[in-house]
């Protein structure tokens, strides 16, 4: 990339998805002359992207033959006329080593509020899938063949719910106060649980909210949760690949990397209860961790108390009481830079142990819609 010609200009993260190792239990361990299209939700606009992919957990290369970026339709198909190439040191042809991540050439397109971009992805040969992110809250469409520059929905009859080897979208921006907040977390960050297709994750209201209360800021907020994600354990740990690298072990690569960030909201520890088995003591010491690491970097870390989980199926009364006095020691301690009382604007004030109906999905344990909505709206915006 020729770098002068964007020395007034830098990059920030528009679009994030945290990359875990691959379970064949739920999903496509192969893909093999079929293309993939997966739709992404930008928090930063702009006229120029680049676009991110990893291969974090290959053993071997993952080779595409074309790629391209538009803007989404709906119902599968993008938006005719804005379908772009994208290369990689100006091939059309990608190919990601084992274990790398890379950023692809910029890619003029202009991205506006409240559209959505499709990239497509058409893997030739068989290749393993081994580094995703499973279960968003959104649809991946596959066809058979080459359709990555088709805007007809019409071959797309697969549905999938992941991503697949994308990890990240970034924006050309010349704005020199633009901030990037990450939200770092679990399921109930990476909003599992949300309407499919419908961009309800408490980041993505979060997000709206901000817009509409500070319209002049530029700020996006970058999700980077995972599905049984853990502060102290790996996934593979516990016999679930999918909750990917522990926090400890992942702040580098889905945090310190990203362009522009300034701001981090944490909301994890539930799943060390209830899948780790850890102790209060064991939980506060990897909180504290993770503060840590975040201030050396010069970033600001806002820490969520830990939300009901009262007749999930890994609840328990001791677990109960781990929880609540790790949430006295977050709204005590001076480690991080503010609180964030999830716990409460999620809690039953009658049964604080569990979510209030209006917002439990089902499963006691993840929000609803207006979960979500309640977390988003709870952020206190004097801390940012």
């Amino acid at each position: 990339m020729n770098e002068h010609k964007y020395s007034d200009s830098h990059w920030v993260g528009s679009w994030f998805a945290s990359q875990t190792y691959f379970d064949g239990n739920f999903a496509e361990e192969r893909f093999e002359d079929q293309t993939i299209r997966m739709i992404i939700h930008p928090h930063a606009f702009g006229s120029k992207i680049r676009l991110k992919f990893s291969n974090l957990y290959g053993s071997e290369p993952a080779v595409f033959g074309t790629v391209t970026a538009a803007l989404a339709a709906k119902d599968k198909g993008i938006v005719p006329g804005t379908g772009r190439q994208v290369t990689l040191n100006g091939q059309f042809n990608i190919a990601i080593p084992a274990g790398e991540e890379i950023y692809t050439d910029p890619v003029d397109l202009q991205l506006n509020e409240h559209v959505d971009v499709a990239v497509s992805v058409y893997v030739p040969k068989s290749t393993r899938t081994s580094t995703w992110h499973f279960s968003p809250p959104r649809s991946t469409y596959v066809a058979e063949g080459n359709h990555a520059e088709d805007s007809n929905a019409d071959f797309f009859r697969n549905n999938l719910h992941s991503y697949y080897w994308l990890s990240g979208m970034e924006v050309l921006t010349q704005d020199e106060h633009f901030r990037v907040i990450v939200a770092l977390g679990d399921s109930i960050t990476e909003g599992s649980t949300s309407t499919s297709d419908a961009n309800h994750r408490w980041p993505d209201i979060f997000f709206e909210r901000l817009r509409r209360e500070h319209p002049s800021q530029s700020i996006s907020v970058l999700n980077a949760g995972i599905v049984g994600n853990q502060i102290l354990k790996n996934g593979p740990e516990i016999g679930m690949p999918i909750g990917g690298e522990s926090v400890l072990s992942r702040l580098d690569r889905d945090l310190f990397l990203h362009s522009g960030v300034t701001d981090v909201i944490f909301l994890e520890g539930i799943n060390d209860i209830g899948l780790g088995n850890a102790t209060a003591n064991q939980l506060i010491a990897g909180l504290k961790g993770v503060a840590t690491r975040v201030h050396e970097k010069g970033l600001r870390i806002f820490a969520g108390t830990l939300p009901p989980f009262g007749g999930a199926p890994y609840y328990s009364n001791e677990k109960e009481l781990i929880r609540q006095e790790v949430n006295r020691w977050i709204l005590t301690n001076e480690v991080f830079d503010g609180i964030i009382d999830f716990n409460t604007a999620l809690a039953d004030p009658e049964h604080p142990e569990q979510l209030l109906p209006v917002y439990d999905f089902g499963d006691h344990l993840h929000p609803c819609d207006a979960g979500f909505k309640a977390l988003a709206d709870c952020i206190p915006l004097s801390l940012l």
